[in-house]
């Protein structure tokens, strides 16, 4: 039940994400060629590609955890036993809790004070606003926290997290036995 929650929510963020970062695209094309052709550049264009860049850094981190696709270098991994390769997972998950609960911490107050002084950035005509951007790695960070958490579960015990592949074959094959 928690994989299939932490599984949906890690896939949800992860395509918000990729559609994020395709209007970042589109943006960056308007003002080149606004800029081009033009002589009238999208005002704020730098302020708002480099907080989004933030935002959706963290929006994949969690879907990047759960499927252990992030970087790792595997010349000692894949020689070790499997209890090796455990204790090295169990070791990572409680780091890696620890640093995303200590992002969380850290930012809190600074993200609390974004919100009561309106925090924005850029100059001119145009201000992006940066407390929902310190709220986004606060929540995201939690929510790796979390997927770690499950993950760290899964190490102790020994089982693997379901992934969108075996969510399908399990309801496939569950559902062929009814």
């Amino acid at each position: 039940m928690v994989d299939n929650v932490v599984n949906t929510v890690t896939r949800v963020c992860s395509t918000v994400a990729a559609f994020w970062a395709m209007a970042l695209a589109f943006l960056i094309l308007w003002d080149i060629t606004g800029r081009t052709f033009f002589n009238a550049p999208f005002d704020g264009t730098i302020e708002i590609v480099a907080n989004s860049m933030v935002s959706i850094l963290f929006l994949q981190l969690p879907y990047t955890i759960y499927r252990g696709a992030h970087l790792r270098t595997t010349v000692v991994y894949q020689n070790l036993p499997n209890i090796g390769r455990r204790l090295i997972d169990i070791f990572v998950a409680i780091l890696g809790i620890w640093f995303f609960w200590s992002v969380a911490v850290g930012g809190w107050e600074d993200m609390i004070i974004g919100w009561e002084v309106d925090e924005r950035e850029g100059e001119g005509s145009i201000r992006v606003p940066i407390y929902p951007v310190r709220s986004l790695i606060i929540v995201f960070a939690i929510v790796s926290m979390f997927v770690y958490a499950v993950l760290l579960w899964h190490f102790v015990f020994g089982t693997e997290p379901i992934t969108d592949e075996e969510e399908g074959s399990v309801e496939g094959v569950s559902g062929s036995q009814i």
